[in-house]
């Protein structure tokens, strides 16, 4: 009996639970009247309301956007940072029809530029419209060829890019003459002393990496002495800082290095960029809308939201309301209590408490063992105190020992122990249904749950 609830229970998580496929997919746009695509990534349980920002990539000369995730995979990232990651796709230029980027130098180009900073905008424009991207923090990155072409994007669509972040590419020296005109760019490069498609002391195709700094830390008005940290394995880390601009610099040096994207490329880029909105710095020069659990939000600086729990969006007021509305609440069940949507806390047989209530003080307190001492807390307060939540009072429980994988701390381990972490799989740090404390409810919670069965 206990093994065909089980599977009724698995059944219906995995009905439920999203395909990886509907996560990645290509999507299609007409440019111009040219048929263009891009690989689209959402991150896991994606919701529009949360009006994410967005970081893309623009592949090598000859690549394409399924080859992308291969030179900079930024999707484990997107499900943690909480972000849309896109992969640009050129098309044939009309030289040798490869599949490259557009360039300009002077007169002399492949075809592809103009057409190629129109296809630029018009994902920018299909993301905002179709997923509610942030329009305010769209970041580009590259590699080679596609590194070339978003410094060409720096200079031509700054008022649309929040930041790019050219690999193995330096800015083509037409591009460097003639971008003086413009918004200031946060600027994150990648690029190794041996590359010889970008030569990082210059040539006549390119600046030298000190020039390009140099300009883009005068453009920005960047702090005027980097910070230099020295990471090893022959890679130096200098960062110029936002300064009165808002705008900051960042390089990275490859001693050695070849004409390739390092592993350390995407974690790195996103660090730097992610600070950024298309004003600069977030939180520099004032306070910004902060959004928490519950919907609600209030202006503070970055940091002061930060300390209280909150995270920092862009913008300057709370109206129009820049934060999602809250998709989860308490859901109490007398010895516990979990952060589930409405219609999961009814299946899993609970107390909704409301959208937004939290588990620190939506729920009754009660009894809660901690070893053998026993105090009265709510259950979300007792569950992070490591004790037992018992509800009642003192008097009526008598803190013996829990038993593992009784999550619901009636002494059995059974049907509703088994709802509880199944209706919660996935990241889940915190949580009561953790029973491994791994941070994510899964297959080694489940396997605590079976071991026990009362």
């Amino acid at each position: 009996m206990r093994y065909t609830q089980f599977f009724v229970a698995l059944s219906l998580l995995l009905l439920s639970a999203p395909v990886a496929g509907q996560q990645q997919s290509f999507q299609n746009l007409t440019v111009n009247g040219e048929a263009r695509r891009y690989l689209l990534y959402l991150p896991s349980n994606f919701d529009p309301a949360e009006n994410l920002p967005v970081m893309m990539w623009f592949h090598g000369g000859g690549g394409n956007a399924n080859g992308g995730p291969f030179e900079a995979d930024f999707r484990s990232l997107a499900n943690t940072e909480r972000f849309i990651a896109v992969y640009a796709e050129a098309v044939p230029d009309v030289l040798e029809g490869c599949y490259c980027w557009g360039y300009d130098l002077g007169g002399e180009t492949n075809g592809n530029y103009e057409k190629d900073l129109a296809y630029a905008s018009a994902v920018i424009d299909d993301l905002v419209d179709s997923y509610n991207a942030d329009a305010r923090r769209i970041y580009a990155g590259g590699y080679s060829m596609g590194g070339s072409f978003v410094w060409d994007l720096a200079c031509a669509k700054s008022d649309e890019f929040a930041a790019v972040a050219p690999v193995a590419a330096s800015m083509y020296r037409y591009t460097y003459d003639n971008c003086s005109t413009g918004s200031p760019t946060v600027i994150c490069h990648i690029l190794g002393t041996a590359d010889f498609y970008a030569p990082y002391d210059g040539a006549s195709w390119v600046p030298s990496v000190n020039e390009q700094n140099a300009f883009w830390v005068n453009k920005n008005q960047s702090e005027a002495t980097p910070e230099v940290v020295n990471l090893g394995g022959g890679v130096t880390r200098s960062t110029w800082g936002p300064g009165v601009g808002c705008h900051g610099v960042q390089h990275f040096r490859r001693q050695g290095g070849g004409h390739d994207v390092p592993g350390f490329a995407a974690s790195a880029i996103w660090d730097f960029v992610s600070a950024y909105d298309i004003d600069g710095e977030i939180g520099c020069g004032g306070p910004r809308p902060c959004c928490f659990f519950d919907g609600s939000c209030t202006v503070e600086l970055p940091a002061d939201c930060s300390a209280s729990g909150g995270t920092s969006n862009s913008g300057d007021s709370c109206e129009p309301q820049p934060c999602p509305e809250p998709t989860t609440g308490a859901c109490c069940f007398g010895a516990s209590c979990s952060l589930l949507s409405p219609e999961a806390c009814g299946f899993s047989g609970g107390a909704f408490t409301g959208l937004g209530s939290v588990c620190e003080t939506g729920c009754d307190p009660g009894a809660c063992c901690l070893g053998e001492s026993c105090v009265i807390l709510v259950p979300g307060v007792c569950a992070s105190a490591g004790g037992t939540f018992g509800g009642g009072d003192c008097t009526q429980n008598s803190c013996s020992v829990a038993i593992p994988g009784d999550v619901d701390g009636d002494g059995i381990v059974g049907f509703t122990d088994l709802v509880q972490v199944l209706g919660v799989w996935g990241i889940c740090s915190g949580c009561p249904e953790d029973l491994v404390e791994d941070g994510v409810v899964g297959l080694n919670d489940l396997l605590v749950v079976l071991s026990n069965w009362s």
